[in-house]
């Protein structure tokens, strides 16, 4: 033996044929379990593990395309090699039978070098196959691990940075600073808030990847969700001397939607596209009606540095990371994108990236239309 022994099924209606497979394969070393026809052999396939099954093609009531049929469409069987048994005879229904799922095939009588070396090949392949599904549940186990892990951290990271916001807004209050103070006081406040704002966007992310979060849906306006998002962010625009541009086409229609995680999805584009405009540049906010998909399209463009076009495929992905030239700065965490696009797909929408390097990008998302009575507009 090549490989180590394997319990083998033998489902076969005729009773010299079992007799000589279970003879040949026992001095092999295999432990080997009978069956004389294809209900018996499903319900020793539900009973115990086999790691090999031999088939006859021709069998009363159940026979062997049945029985094959069966063990391809049960999720807890189907990885189990299945070697056909047929006469010399019956080559198109073997054909069959490997077009349907079957690992290999013998035929009656049987070469005990050629049943050898297909048995054989056939274990080798089932305990890879384990081997590889039971690596990958190890990975899902550890993967988990580590998600929880990420997410008990993330969120008690929550309660003390609040906190030293908190007093950090207070200072002011204590009376008049002096300009390198008020400088320093703002650096803080503003890091701080970017640092609380990838700390929600990790914990939101890890709720929506679980399906623990939900969509709080109300009607709502174009408008009204650029305007709050556009308010958000004056400030820095002002800080970079940034033209910031907001515009609705006239007589939008109203969505049911989340109102604060769009405003939020909103936010953040404007964020990085603040973050990546250089000076005295300009950004825009836009939102206008598409009658042939019945959706809103919302549009922030910029004059920045631009995306590669290589990023497309990954820049919405978790903790996707974007370079503008080798070596170059990065242009996010990946976190920020990654929820506007679990956000946006969560409204049934689609979002989306065009760049032209060193001339700016522009970000495009789509929310279908959808009303409290269900009409359109």
């Amino acid at each position: 033996m090549s490989c180590a022994p394997g319990t083998i099924l033998v489902l076969d209606d005729d009773r010299l044929n079992r007799m000589m497979l279970t003879r040949f394969l026992t001095q092999a070393g295999h432990t080997v379990i009978t069956a004389d026809h294809g209900r018996q052999g499903i319900e020793l396939m539900h009973a115990q593990a086999f790691d090999v099954i031999l088939l006859d093609v021709r069998m009363p009531e159940m026979d062997g395309f049945a029985v094959l049929e069966y063990i391809m469409g049960d999720s807890t069987l189907c990885n189990i090699p299945v070697i056909m048994v047929s006469g010399l005879d019956e080559i198109a229904s073997v054909v069959t039978c490997i077009e349907m799922g079957a690992a290999d095939y013998i035929h009656k009588p049987f070469d005990p070098g050629l049943l050898r070396a297909r048995i054989e090949n056939s274990l080798e392949k089932k305990r890879s196959r384990d081997k590889l599904q039971e690596s990958y549940r190890q990975l899902q186990a550890l993967e988990k691990l580590r998600d929880d892990l990420t997410h008990m951290i993330v969120h008690d990271l929550r309660t003390p940075l609040t906190s030293l916001l908190s007093g950090l807004f207070t200072m002011e209050s204590f009376g008049a600073l002096k300009v390198e103070q008020q400088e320093c006081l703002d650096i803080a406040i503003r890091g701080g808030q970017s640092l609380l704002g990838m700390i929600n966007d990790l914990l939101d992310i890890g709720k929506m990847e679980s399906g623990a979060m939900t969509l709080t849906t109300v009607e709502l306006t174009a408008a009204e969700l650029l305007t709050h998002a556009t308010e958000q962010v004056r400030a820095l625009t002002r800080d970079k001397r940034l033209t910031l541009r907001s515009h609705t086409a006239a007589e939008l229609p109203m969505i049911a939607g989340d109102r604060d995680k769009l405003q939020r999805v909103l936010v953040n584009l404007l964020g990085n596209a603040i973050k990546f405009t250089p000076p005295d540049g300009i950004i825009e906010l836009t939102a206008c009606w598409l009658a042939d998909q019945q959706s809103l399209l919302f549009r922030v463009s910029d004059t920045g540095v631009g995306i590669p076009q290589e990023a497309f495929g990954h820049i919405f992905e978790k903790f996707g990371q974007v370079e503008t030239r080798q070596a170059g700065p990065k242009l996010s965490t990946g976190l920020g994108l990654t929820f506007c696009k679990m956000v946006v797909e969560a409204h049934g929408g689609r979002i989306w990236v065009e760049s032209v390097l060193n001339q700016g990008s522009v970000f495009s998302f789509t929310i279908p239309y959808r009303s409290a009575s269900g009409s359109l507009p």
